[in-house]
């Protein structure tokens, strides 16, 4: 599916991270110098730590890889953070839980997925010397006992602290040769003109040598700073944009807990295979190679990145008292600004979503945290959903937080976000008027309402109507004829335009990525697949440019989501994808909101349904600020 927003674009060039350090064993590698300030300090014997035992106090488990070719072996130990000299935190995707591999942890069988499988014995084999028979490692599924919900829930808020007292190196995965998603196949092939001139292994190898080494050895841009990375890398350029989303697909990029351990002043090392490259010379390259293929901001990984750098940028602000020092905010003013920046997250256990970000949230803050925010993995997810959400809303007032993709939930009030499904969004906004009742079942806003709407079509499963090289979906030109019957011609004949500049107004904000103009406009490609009957495409139709074929797909990710008609001639879009219309539902704007709200009337009260935002039409450009508020009739609303 196409991604509507842009993250910005490369301001500075001249910034080089601090690498991370090679830990070594001086006794066990002859030819590296032992360095004089080091104290050498003779180990204490320490008893296994497995099976496991209760951890006490600053306690945590370190695993050692014992040396050999055949299954991994490991040991475990049981120590104070403090005592923990050096180690290895890894950071990784667990992977399919129900994929297991068996090793053997102090001597007895132990199951981890074949994802953590992989990279222990990868790192048995001592890439970059990370590894040797001395080298602790911290690795979650092991260190902590998973089948233990209390030392889970002890054990969560301290990941910040290992993270930050090892030296992480990030897994991604062996080097292998994914399947690029349709839209990315349609890009990189757009970008080679030949066969691949190296193999992925070498692909993979020379894109971190020469990201390792640049502003050092060579430079990406001119002095008019224009853009000549290509010629760096010579023949091989193409596949090293292959490379490069082969990468930022990986699933790494997409989990929770992988933010808080690739942040913050870590310096992780990523490793894909036995090569490795500084975590933020990876995103220098990206930033660089996006401004010449804007397609790579489309990666799951471009968000990553720039949620990583404005994370970078909240604990700058903490160090040097700039704007929007988390220091000075409340403690649910930062954990609303982390829920903004990181948006949709994966993770297995949906209550993660939430715990993943608080080791995150207490660094930041520099506070314990409060009861409230604690976690409980004995409690049901939708329970702790209610219970984070009561608190971010009695402490911030943001109404961002209602913004979500879809809403799963249920047994709680219809205002309580699905986490799983939050947007990303602007600045915090803070809204004194908007409370929770004792009970934690009504939210309490004050806004306007705008009136009912002329018509409303629902939404459809994209993935049903998607149209393929061999094939248009007979579902297809139903819902584009159905829009434009509907939707789109009485809100041109509203506003006395023609129906294509209603429908250029609709679409242009994908032209930001896809070009507009080319064989056939945006809307040529909507009216020849609103007047085909669908099925099987004739042998001259699959020969599609790349440019058709992106604006065939675009048009189904833009109109595959509810809209309703106002009277104005507007036309909203539902944010909330799965959101149920029905006659009656009333559009209005809550105090302290940026976006327009559907709700639907239940007695006295009124359930929430989903922001909604305009797409075309009068309200396109209006700000929904106080201004626009000062004419109008304000009420109370009890959102259940």
């Amino acid at each position: 599916m196409l991604v509507d927003s842009l993250v910005r674009r490369l301001s500075s060039k001249h910034r080089k991270p601090t690498p991370v350090a090679k830990l070594q064993d001086p006794e066990a590698c002859e030819h590296v110098e032992e360095d004089e300030d080091f104290e050498n300090f003779e180990e204490p014997c320490r008893e296994p730590a497995y099976p496991y035992r209760e951890l006490n106090g600053t306690e945590i488990r370190l695993l050692r890889i014992l040396p050999g070719t055949g299954p991994v072996e490991c040991i475990l130990h049981q120590m104070p953070l403090a005592e923990a000299r050096y180690f290895y935190a890894l950071s990784y995707v667990w992977g399919d839980a129900t994929q297991k591999v068996t090793i053997m942890v102090e001597g007895q069988p132990f199951h981890v997925t074949e994802n953590l499988y992989e990279a222990l014995y990868q790192f048995r084999q001592r890439p970059d010397d990370i590894g040797h028979p001395k080298d602790y490692f911290w690795v979650d599924a092991i260190c902590i006992n998973q089948e233990d919900l209390d030392e889970k829930s002890r054990q969560v808020p301290r990941l910040m602290d290992i993270y930050h007292t090892g030296l992480v190196v990030v897994w991604l995965g062996h080097v292998r040769q994914l399947p690029a998603a349709n839209l990315f196949k349609k890009f990189i092939r757009n970008t080679r003109s030949s066969r691949p001139r190296i193999s992925p292994d070498e692909a993979v190898e020379t894109l971190f040598k020469k990201t390792q080494s640049m502003w050092f050895d060579w430079e990406p841009v001119d002095d008019d700073d224009d853009v000549i990375i290509d010629a760096e890398f010579g023949d091989a350029y193409n596949d090293i944009i292959h490379t490069i989303v082969n990468i930022l697909q990986r699933p790494w990029f997409e989990r929770v807990w992988t933010i808080q351990e690739a942040c913050l002043d870590t310096y992780p090392r990523v490793y894909v295979g036995p090569h490795s490259v500084d975590l933020k010379k990876l995103i220098d390259i990206w930033k660089i190679l996006a401004m010449e293929h804007r397609f790579l901001f489309l990666c799951s990984g471009s968000v990553r990145m720039a949620s990583l750098n404005k994370i970078n940028q909240l604990y700058k602000s903490a160090l040097f008292d700039w704007d929007e020092n988390p220091k000075k905010m409340n403690m649910g003013e930062v954990f609303a600004t982390l829920l903004r920046i990181t948006g949709k997250k994966s993770s297995s256990d949906p209550r993660d979503q939430l715990y993943g970000l608080l080791g995150l949230l207490k660094y930041l803050k520099g506070e314990d945290l409060p009861e409230e925010l604690v976690p409980n993995y004995r409690l049901p997810y939708e329970h702790v959903f209610w219970n984070y959400a009561t608190f971010l809303f009695e402490s911030v007032g943001d109404l961002k937080l209602l913004d979500c993709g879809r809403n799963e939930l249920r047994n709680v009030p219809s205002w309580v976000p699905d986490f799983r499904y939050i947007s990303h969004g602007p600045d915090l906004r803070r809204e004194e008027s908007v409370h929770v009742s004792s009970d934690k079942r009504v939210l309490h806003v004050r806004g306007c309402v705008l009136g009912t709407f002329r018509d409303v079509i629902t939404g459809c499963d994209a993935k049903k109507i998607w149209p393929t090289a061999r094939a248009i979906p007979i579902g297809l030109p139903v819902r584009l004829r159905e829009f434009e019957k509907r939707i789109l011609k009485p809100s041109a004949a509203i506003r006395k335009i023609t129906t294509e500049e209603a429908f250029d107004d609709l679409i242009n904000n994908v032209t930001r990525i896809i070009d507009a103009e080319g064989v056939e406009t945006f809307y040529q490609v909507f009216r020849r697949l609103s007047k085909s009957t669908g099925g099987k495409r004739p042998w001259y139709a699959k020969r599609r440019t790349t440019n058709v074929r992106l604006k065939e797909e675009a048009l189904v990710d833009q109109l595959s989501s509810p809209f309703l008609l106002l009277t104005d001639g507007t036309i909203l879009g539902m944010r909330r994808e799965d959101a149920e219309v029905r006659s009656g539902d009333i559009v209005c704007l809550f105090k302290g909101s940026s976006e327009l709200s559907l709700v639907r009337a239940s007695g006295e009260n009124y359930t929430f349904l989903g922001h909604c935002a305009p797409k075309s039409g009068p309200l396109k450009q209006q700000e929904f600020d106080d201004d626009f508020l000062a004419s109008r009739d304000i009420q109370d609303f009890g959102l259940i």
